[in-house]
């Protein structure tokens, strides 16, 4: 009995210490997004300051990880440190009130980051054994995305909507410039990689005209009551706080940077009824430029595109456009 209660105990200390090895190991980087997220949430929850500061303090050293384990540069995959610097400050700020603090906030965080890496002696702690260090440098952009579109739809070959609009949205965020410092020859690399990362500011619908059929009568059917189109509304989502990136982004790889614009979901209706037409022009364009001639945008401090989207967008009219301006290292 007392061999079998030795034997027993022994199996329990085994298996505690191989469940605190287990859990003592590094999680995935999708595991520790997932943590950090529920930190913090329990810091919006907490009862009372004490409670947040210790649910503070979790997150802080579980940031520590994340960004030791998952911010590595992966061979050929470029850009991959710019979108772990995006999942970062998504898992762990909490967001400001407006969009012009939140920017600016996410630009100290990147580049107090950066200066840190970009020290030589902790870029040789941080990546002993590994040959680049990614150091990250957020440089603040403002611009305005102009979409001036039109739809329409029919009914037995005769028209059943029809609406032609302005919008204009601002945007703040930053640039991050990724530069890799060369563990092996004490030095930076020619590599840079770039990131865009945006927060909406303002949206504004007008002018704007259009109509949608509220009544048929006969066979075939015809239009016989028609409502003007004279209000609008921003769709759910579409404004800051809800929507936390991607008014303008950006990635790069090897050769190219890839720019995206993704325009703001409009809902247009009529005060005598229930008419409802939703924007589908300007909701994802895609340009992509050398990295040769995206260097020059960053010289000039502006980029500017304008891109006829009726063939590429589904529901736009002849003609629709859309139009970029943005400006770098405007705020400096």
């Amino acid at each position: 009995m007392i061999f079998m209660g030795r034997f027993l105990l022994s199996v329990v200390l085994f298996a505690l210490m191989a469940a605190s090895a287990h859990a003592a190991s590094p999680f995935s980087c999708e595991s520790m997004q997932k943590h950090m997220e529920g930190l913090k949430a329990a810091i919006k929850k907490a009862p009372n300051k004490e409670a947040a500061a210790r649910e503070r303090a979790k997150l802080d050293r579980v940031s520590e990880q994340y960004t030791e384990h998952c911010m590595k540069p992966k061979t050929g995959k470029p850009g991959t440190a710019a979108e772990a610097w995006k999942a970062l400050l998504q898992a762990t700020m909490q967001q400001l009130g407006t969009p012009e603090e939140e920017s600016q906030r996410r630009r100290d965080a990147i580049n107090q980051k950066g200066r840190q890496l970009g020290d030589k002696s902790t870029a040789s702690r941080t990546e002993a054994g590994g040959k680049e260090v990614p150091v990250p440098h957020a440089i603040p952009v403002e611009g305005v995305l102009l979409i001036e579109g039109g739809s329409s739809s029919t009914f037995y070959g005769k028209v059943k909507q029809e609406l032609s609009y302005t919008i204009q949205e601002t945007f703040v965020g930053n640039l991050i410039v990724t530069r890799y410092y060369d563990h092996a020859a004490g030095r930076y690399s020619a590599r840079e990689d770039y990131a865009i990362q945006t927060l909406s500011a303002e949206i504004f619908a007008g002018p704007f005209s259009g109509r949608g059929c509220a009544k048929y009568t006969g066979s075939p059917p015809v239009c016989t009551q028609w409502h003007q189109i004279d209000l609008w509304q921003i769709a759910d989502g579409e404004e800051y706080p809800g929507r936390f990136d991607g008014v303008v982004s950006a990635t790069s790889d090897g050769r190219a940077v890839t720019i995206r614009i993704d325009g703001p979901d409009i809902e247009f209706g009529s005060s005598q009824g229930p008419v409802t037409i939703k924007t589908g022009c300007g909701d994802l364009l895609r340009e992509t430029v050398k990295r040769d001639e995206f260097k020059q945008w960053m010289r000039r401090s502006i980029v500017r595109i304008k891109r006829d989207v009726s063939k590429t967008s589904p529901g736009c009219r002849p003609g629709s456009t859309v139009s970029l301006e943005m400006h770098i290292g405007s705020g400096q």
